[in-house]
């Protein structure tokens, strides 16, 4: 019970329930909504799953130093980790974790490989969904030819059961017997027949309230809605990389504001650098920010994605086409409200992208519960505006805010001050009760630290600060903003959490004693002397009969997982015998 305490310690109750299941069997498939936190629940059950490591997490490359991030503040910032791109494979020999996006695995597959990985996580697993894929086949191999029996976690914010078809694949990586032949699989559950033409049509779906039984201790999902513990706004930072130019045109920016005389043509001359780096920087976040938002709309949401600027909200639109409507400063005001109403009533529309000065205040979004930003306004008070055109009256699910944050810029002081000040505010339609200090410019509050700071960087300062000595500078004064807010953000952080339940705490326990095997028989149908063994690990059932062999599926086996599932009568022909 001691064990399992300390791991429950700063989680939320379903995050406990979510490693005890995933601790449950060696593989599994974790399907939560998005912004429930399957990152820190995997990343805590591998750790005591395989505890020796090392461990490879496959992912988007939007969201890889999301990724690092996260691992850190659950394990600890002294946690190996390395990811990969630009940063090449690790020497064999590396215990830690290695992060590596899907488009990189044809690239180092063969020294990935080398590594024998005891933990694989694969994230967002809908960019695996066809079997036949180089992405889903180079997956394949990873789990098949590195380290014997390695603990795999599959994370989804799909609904899977609705396309069972995309299931088959993530099923072949966590073994499950379901995965054996595709050709049964779809017959049985995706409607699978053949057409006039000979081919075999697997779009459908069929048995799906079987499949979901079947799928019991295998895959654990659960919605935003039924999860009664989150605070009703969540935030989440994802770091992203940019072009070496970009970010030395932003850092140049910030030099030149804490080092130039403030005179009113040195004012001009900073602005309008500040301006054109963050207008470039904006444009270069683009592409990760739409895989981003494209890989939320095929979970099922409806995304607002907000710019500051119209370079980047026109590329948005660009890209989404008839999937988005926009509202920017050039779009008069008598249409704003019809493109609003197609976000909120047609179904067909799944992003609204906003310039946030424009589409940030007065106008209900409440169709969403993703809010994107693509860039950061230095002006707090714009953001949580803008957020609560999704958080308002009308919206009954927990609001996910994500930020898209360039990393080695001044982005990430931007994100100290705004997640410290955000605790400040009251969570409240249209943003009201913000204080003069809320409304505060970022610049004002970099000028406040790097004062605090005093004479650490004044000879730097009066020699001109290059990049290096700029993201040092931000560095410093990013922890001694943190220090600053210390006591609030405990006192935040405190309010958020919910106890966790002895209940909960039981289940962790003994989940950490790993999954109980039950073994049970019964007689053949055509041949009563002949008895088929059906052993029950953990939540699977497998037999011995040929059908099982075959096809990965037998009615003896799916019977008695339908009793032990739902707690419907077991026939008498069973017997346990072990």
């Amino acid at each position: 019970m001691a064990q399992a305490r300390a791991l429950a310690r700063g989680l939320y109750p379903h995050q406990v329930e979510g490693i005890a299941f995933l601790l449950g069997r060696s593989r599994s498939i974790l399907a939560d909504d998005m912004g429930l936190g399957k990152t820190r629940q995997s990343a805590l059950a591998m750790t005591v799953a395989a505890p020796a490591g090392p461990y490879l997490v496959i992912c988007p490359a939007s969201v890889k130093h999301n990724w690092a991030r996260e691992l850190r503040l659950a394990l600890g910032d002294d946690t190996p980790l390395q990811v990969i791109g630009p940063a090449s494979v690790p020497r064999v020999g590396f215990r830690g974790w290695v992060i590596v996006n899907y488009d990189l695995l044809k690239r180092d597959v063969d020294a990935l490989l080398l590594h024998r990985f005891s933990g694989l996580v694969f994230d967002e697993g809908h960019y695996i969904k066809n079997h036949r894929s180089q992405r889903s086949i180079l997956s394949r191999r990873l789990v098949a030819e590195g380290a014997a029996d390695p603990v795999v976690h599959v994370l989804t914010g799909t609904p899977l059961t609705n396309r069972p078809r995309d299931l088959f694949p993530l099923l072949q990586l966590v073994g499950h017997s379901l995965g054996q032949s595709f050709l049964a699989f779809a017959k049985r559950y995706c409607d699978g027949r053949k057409n006039d033409y000979g081919y075999w049509m697997t779009g459908g779906a069929s048995n799906t309230a079987e499949l979901s039984v079947q799928l019991q201790g295998i895959m654990l999902r659960r919605t935003k809605d039924a999860v009664l513990d989150l605070p009703a706004k969540q935030r989440t930072w994802i770091e992203v990389d940019v072009e070496d130019e970009v970010r030395e045109r932003l850092n140049a920016a910030v030099a030149h504001f804490l080092t130039e005389e403030r005179t009113e043509r040195g004012g001009r001359r900073g602005i309008a650098m500040f301006s054109s780096a963050r207008r470039r920087l904006a444009v270069a976040k683009v592409p990760q920010t739409l895989e981003y938002v494209r890989g939320a709309v095929e979970q099922g949401e409806k995304v607002l994605l907000y710019s500051c600027f119209t370079h980047a909200t026109r590329r948005f639109e660009r890209a989404l086409g008839d999937l988005a409507v926009t509202v920017t400063g050039e779009v008069p005001t008598p249409k704003r409200q019809a493109l609003v109403d197609r976000f909120q009533q047609d179904d067909s529309v799944r992003v609204f992208i906003g310039q946030i000065h424009a589409a940030g205040v007065g106008i209900n979004l409440a169709a969403a519960r993703l809010v994107v930003f693509n860039d950061l306004d230095w002006v707090p008070a714009n953001h949580w505006q803008a957020e609560d055109r999704a958080h308002r009256i009308g919206q009954a699910g927990v609001v996910n805010v994500t930020y898209m944050v360039a990393r080695k810029t001044l982005e990430e002081f931007v994100r100290t001050v705004l997640d410290t000040k955000a605790g400040l505010v009251d969570e409240v339609v249209e943003g009201r009760a913000l204080s003069a200090a809320m409304e505060g410019d970022v610049l004002q509050e970099l000028r406040r630290m790097v004062a605090q700071i005093g004479d650490v960087f004044a000879a730097e300062r009066s020699q001109g600060l290059d990049s290096r000595a700029v993201l040092e500078l931000l560095r410093e004064a990013s922890d001694r903003f943190l220090r600053d807010n210390a006591a609030h953000l405990t006192e935040r952080a405190r309010r958020e959490l919910k106890p966790v339940s002895e209940s909960a705490i039981r289940a962790l326990a003994a989940a950490l004693g790993g999954p109980e095997q039950v073994i049970y028989a019964i007689a053949s149908a055509s041949d009563p002397s002949l008895s088929y063994r059906l052993e029950v690990d953990g939540a699977d059932v497998a037999c011995n009969c040929k059908g099982f062999a075959y096809r990965g599926m037998c009615r003896h086996a799916r019977d008695l997982k339908n009793a032990l599932a739902t707690g419907a009568p077991l026939s008498a022909d069973y017997r346990r015998v072990a």
